[in-house]
């Protein structure tokens, strides 16, 4: 709340509280004076009126503090608390008018002397009333205010009341002695039905009920516009002292980026801000099953969930259904029924996300999780890197081979190269070319444990 709009509404409040005062004071004179029950309910009704007015102004200057380490959503509820003793205090005045009322109808009679002042102080009343229920709504419609709009909606039902009383008075100057004191019972009426409706809506924002169902179907739409969001899983929208809080679960694609999902995320917060001012909106993402998921992706999946570290991947489909296999990488198991529990439990995994799994054959690989000392061999004076070249050259997919590097380290010699394979190939026929290679350069020659290729697409320069 800026302060402008903060000045703006304990204005209009405090021009609620002075015109309380002056109808109040000028009420209860001339009821005194011409003993006329229904401007002296006035005077008691414009009383609690002055009461309720300071009670709107502390309310809503409580209510623009902002949020601190005690009230984290602010203190927007003391207007709705304002709005709800206000409502008390109207029933209370409708209560005892109406026990006076019924007692000078049925019981006793009381003189009235109907002067001009009893029509000039109820016609300045209606003028006021109107005047301030004016600023005071205009004020609550443009800072979604509860508070200022009891105030208003209960100065427009003064006018109602007001013209009553006029017309009990002039049924008493006409002589029907009961047109008061029905008048006054006809503004215990209005007042009582108003009141229990302000009664309601304040209850309903303590309580944390949905406020407007046509404000969260907008909600709902705007938070379901993009084609990414798959579902709204979940949606809370409350009402504190003109502020709505939503909060809500969406539901994305798990194959969606962090960066992409956050995006989108922000994407339905402005559109839900831009909806009326004075919304606070959280969400929070979910990630969904989709049908744009392979297989692939699935098994990567849960391998998330159990977190495993698994690699070379294979899908095959069968008649009998679909089979994978995989390498599952353990770092934290020293036997091998601590290593299958986790393979077991990565396959039930697998099987869960996966539909029409036929066979799963997991590979275990002992993995340290720390990096392997190893040196840099130089075989300068060696023919063994000469003859790994020609020994390539003899593979017809192979254009040229070179950058070799060797490394010797506990699990033996390692000869890393780069090749150029011939471009007619697909990339899976390249991996495959790729993969023999290695094998049949660790069986050519025995002195190295792991050969590793790095194919590289024919630039016509070659290595």
């Amino acid at each position: 709340m800026t302060k402008s709009s903060s000045h703006e509404k304990l204005t209009a409040a405090l021009s609620s509280v002075v015109a309380a005062v002056f109808l109040t004071a000028f009420k209860l004179l001339v009821g005194m004076s011409t003993g006329s029950l229904g401007i002296l309910s006035e005077a008691a009704h414009s009383g609690l009126d002055l009461l309720a007015a300071f009670m709107t102004f502390f309310a809503v200057r409580a209510a623009d503090k902002p949020a601190d380490s005690e009230h984290h959503y602010g203190h927007g509820k003391f207007e709705n608390i304002s709005a709800f003793f206000e409502t008390l205090l109207l029933l209370l005045t409708c209560f005892l008018i109406a026990r006076e009322a019924i007692e000078r109808i049925f019981f006793r009679q009381v003189p009235i002397d109907v002067t001009a002042w009893s029509f000039i102080v109820m016609g300045t009343s209606i003028v006021i009333d109107f005047t301030r229920s004016r600023i005071l709504l205009r004020a609550a419609k443009k800072y979604h205010s509860q508070a200022l709009e009891a105030d208003a909606l209960h100065f427009s039902t003064d006018i109602l009341s007001s013209s009553v009383v006029i017309f009990g008075l002039i049924g008493a100057k006409l002589g029907f002695e009961f047109a008061d004191p029905i008048a006054a019972l006809g503004v215990s009426a209005i007042v009582v039905v108003i009141s229990l409706r302000l009664g309601k809506r304040a209850i309903d924002v303590l309580v944390d009920r949905s406020p407007d169902p046509a404000l969260v179907a907008s909600i709902r739409t705007a938070a379901l516009q993009s084609s990414e969001i798959r579902e709204l899983k979940k949606l809370r929208v409350r009402d504190s002292g003109g502020r709505i809080f939503v909060d809500m679960v969406v539901g994305l694609p798990r194959l969606l980026p962090f960066e992409q999902a956050h995006k989108l995320m922000d994407g339905i917060e402005q559109r839900v801000r831009k909806i009326r001012d004075g919304i606070d909106v959280v969400v929070h993402a979910e990630p969904v099953e989709t049908m744009e998921e392979t297989v692939l992706d699935k098994v990567r999946f849960a391998a998330e969930d159990t977190g495993s570290k698994i690699h070379q991947i294979e899908v095959f489909t069968t008649d009998g259904g679909i089979v994978i296999d995989l390498h599952l990488e353990v770092e934290d198991a020293n036997t091998i029924e601590e290593a299958h529990l986790k393979a077991d439990k990565l396959e039930n995994a697998i099987r869960h996300q996966v539909n029409e799994v036929e066979e799963i054959f997991v590979h275990i690989d002992k993995s340290s999780g720390e990096l392997i000392q190893a040196k840099s061999v130089s075989l300068r004076n060696s023919n063994l890197p000469r003859r790994i070249i020609d020994f390539i050259r003899l593979k017809r997919e192979v254009v040229s081979c070179g950058n070799l590097n060797f490394t010797e380290s506990a699990s033996g010699l390692r000869v890393g190269l780069t090749c150029q394979i011939k471009d007619t190939f697909s990339l899976e026929e390249t991996v495959r070319i790729v993969n023999e290679l290695e094998e049949d350069i660790v069986r050519e020659f025995p002195q190295i444990n792991k050969a590793v290729i790095h194919q590289e697409p024919v630039d016509g320069k070659g290595i």
